[in-house]
């Protein structure tokens, strides 16, 4: 396990880069941006401290790698800034030695960081402990799994816990964001590269692939790769060998693949952009997770759980829920799904002063997060509330796509899937024009 670091102040990454090694890590110290983008790495380094200059690149990480937990360290932003923007810890520049190596301890202990996190599948509702018996079921096996679900559904966390009760579980699990890699890159980042392949490749690299040599793969969002990439993923599922780009021989890879989209699959197989070939390969085990508002049996366990996970890792007095709170929970929408949940949790928890978490607290409803009990929306559908919701929340914002985000609770890649999902459907708002972040 190590620790990446980024900085703008050389001096300062080779202070923490000493402290990490006293704590018994591997630092991976970088002093520019672009450095760090191609260095980091969930498996190398669960953990990254960066300077509040790199706000972008802190956002960034979090949404690529959300299983990286992030110190956020710096003079110019504020902790709450930093905090929406993925950061788990904040330190105000100067501080003291102790204080960051504090911090690091305490994260290094994480029960997810080492596999411990017992309570990562949290479910009550009947629907959802049919797919928790299934997922028991078929983890021993071979079998490739794909899992389709709204973003934030929690895919991810079912796709780690089907390889921890795998028999694959001593080997590597490898996830891999293919929402996240531009097409002209996908196939060196599958599949590896040899040395002299293109401009630029002036050593050999191990793919993705590779690195999941009996272990398990997790192919994040499947429908974003491009046409001419499914054939040749097609084939590696089918022969076990992949082709690294400028190799001369096939490589022989032991893997067990799971898939995840949040698409309709079904939908884009009709429409020519995802072979259907792959898809039967893929589905041999599918999984649907239903979006947390058809699960109301979920959000009480899933809120208490999140105030207990947060309270322990600020180290601070866990908190109690009032009635009204968990009705308002009750009766949102969640358009972020459980990870929007964390985030009102996680805001309320840190924000909230006294000892019981009230409605007030949770910032649903008020100005941070307009109110869905507005004129006109009895009678609608919950999709069309969602859709209005995201579309109001933008134009109060001006179309800033990041800080809509921020005040829908949901990351700023969801809310691009929902918007792109709107276009295709022809529901475009007429009236207001998105700025890109």
């Amino acid at each position: 396990m190590g620790i990446a670091v980024l900085d703008a102040d050389h001096e300062t990454v080779t202070i923490l880069s000493e402290l990490i090694d006293g704590l018994g890590q591997r630092a991976y110290g970088y002093t520019d941006k672009d450095g760090f983008l191609g260095g980091i790495d969930p498996d190398m380094h669960p953990i990254a401290v960066i300077s509040d200059e790199y706000l972008e690149a802190l956002e960034g990480t979090k949404q690529v790698y959300p299983s990286i937990e992030i110190v956020a360290i710096g003079h110019t932003a504020t902790a709450k800034e930093c905090i929406c923007r993925g950061a788990t810890h904040f330190l105000k520049k100067p501080f003291r030695a102790e204080e960051i190596t504090q911090v690091l301890q305490v994260m290094l202990k994480s029960p997810a960081l080492n596999g411990k996190d017992e309570g990562a599948l949290i479910a009550e509702d009947p629907g959802m402990m049919k797919i928790l018996e299934v997922v028991r079921k078929v983890a021993p096996t071979q079998a490739p799994i794909l899992i389709q679900g709204e973003s934030g559904t929690g895919k991810e966390v079912i796709a780690r816990t089907i390889h921890r009760l795998s028999r694959r579980s001593q080997g590597p699990y490898v996830g891999v964001n293919l929402a996240a890699i531009p097409e002209t890159l996908a196939e060196s980042e599958l599949f590896g590269f040899e040395k002299g392949a293109f401009t630029g490749a002036y050593a050999s690299r191990v793919g993705r692939f590779e690195q999941a040599h009996k272990g398990t793969i997790l192919l994040d969002e499947i429908t974003e790769i491009g046409f001419g990439l499914q054939a040749k993923l097609l084939r590696v599922l089918q022969e076990r060998q992949i082709d690294r780009v400028g190799g001369k021989q096939a490589i022989a890879v032991d893997f067990r693949v799971i898939a995840t989209t949040n698409r309709d699959i079904e939908a884009e197989i009709r429409e020519g952009r995802f072979r259907r070939d792959l898809f039967f390969r893929l589905n041999v085990i599918p999984l649907c997770i239903p979006p947390l508002r058809q699960r109301p049996g979920d959000i009480e366990k899933l809120a208490v759980h999140f105030v207990h996970k947060i309270s322990s890792r600020e180290q601070m007095p866990p908190k109690g829920l009032h009635p009204e709170a968990l009705t308002a929970l009750k009766a949102y929408a969640w358009p972020g799904n459980v990870r929007e949940l964390e985030n009102v949790i996680e805001r309320a928890v840190i924000l909230a002063e006294g000892e019981v978490l009230g409605p007030d607290d949770l910032l649903l409803g008020s100005d941070t997060a307009p109110d869905l009990r507005g004129p006109g929306l009895t009678g609608s559908t919950i999709s069309e509330m969602e859709r209005q919701l995201i579309f109001s929340t933008l134009h109060e914002v001006g179309g800033n796509r990041t800080r809509a985000s921020e005040l829908l609770g949901i990351s700023i890649r969801t809310l691009r899937n929902k918007l792109n999902e709107y276009r295709q459907q022809g529901q475009n708002s007429d009236t207001l024009t998105v700025k890109p972040s």
